[in-house]
């Protein structure tokens, strides 16, 4: 990977941790951030060493959202304005072709909730908060809202963003915004877990199965929608992997990928 001023990543064992680290200004999210941001994830989806990515945040919180200071400023080129970068970024979390775990801890506000909804296992320490705070600030959270919504729902959505309060893992499990949560220990734990599992399935077709279920949301349930899923299935089945995989099982063996 290469050198980052407000990431720090480490891969091992084909899982990379990628820690937020901008711990002076509470992992906010500016320029800098979003653009490594989405640098790290287009290299790691093209190195195929890594199979699992997990997000967190250094220091005391996860991150405390978009840096206002950034979003304040006006002179900036186009492709570096927050209208341009945030989706974009928030849109390559949600469409990163490979499992995704964010772990929070501490805080996380704002456009950190972007990052928690596009991921696929989202863990949180019990003691952990959360707010939609833009209405607050006479803001919106504009550019989270299509992938918060896809969590949770338009009217859960609507009570977290239109209140601006701060809620526990308790609320935020409700809500669908996180999946788990736990001490430290027991998220480490609960991690190291979802890593194993995952890291036995086929690369590949893991990559396929992701795919699918995002075509497949948004879409009518119709004989178009079937012959699709029909296609895709006939052609996963010529496919190495899937002949791989059945040898093995027959053979009862670990499969080799």
């Amino acid at each position: 990977m290469a050198p980052y001023t407000s990431l720090h990543t480490d891969c091992e064992s084909q899982i990379l941790t990628i820690h937020l680290a901008r711990t002076d200004k509470r992992n906010a999210i500016d320029q800098h951030m979003a653009g490594e941001l989405l640098h790290v994830l287009k290299a790691s989806e093209a190195d195929d060493q890594i199979k699992v990515v997990v997000l967190r945040g250094k220091g005391k919180i996860f991150s405390a959202g978009a840096d206002l200071a950034w979003m304040s400023r006006q002179e900036l080129p186009e492709n570096q304005q927050p209208a341009v970068l945030l989706p974009k970024l928030f849109n390559a979390v949600y469409s990163f072709s490979k499992p995704m775990i964010v772990l929070v801890h501490g805080t996380a506000m704002g456009g950190a909730l972007g990052l928690m909804a596009g991921a696929d296992f989202v863990l949180a320490v019990d003691t952990a908060e959360f707010a939609f705070s833009e209405v607050r600030l006479g803001l919106i959270p504009a550019t989270i809202t299509p992938f918060v919504v896809r969590r949770t729902g338009e009217f859960r959505a609507r009570q977290l963003m239109l209140s601006g309060i701060t809620f526990g893992t308790e609320d935020a499990l409700a809500a669908g915004l996180i999946d788990k949560s736990g001490t430290p220990d027991e998220l480490e734990k609960y991690k190291a877990y979802l890593c194993t599992e995952i890291l036995k399935n086929a690369p590949e077709a893991t990559k396929m199965c992701k795919q699918l279920i995002i075509e497949v949301s948004s879409k009518p349930m119709n004989k178009q929608l079937f012959d699709h899923t029909a296609n895709v299935l006939k052609e996963i089945k010529k496919g190495k992997e899937a002949r791989e995989g059945i040898q093995a099982f027959k053979e009862k063996r670990k499969p080799e990928w």
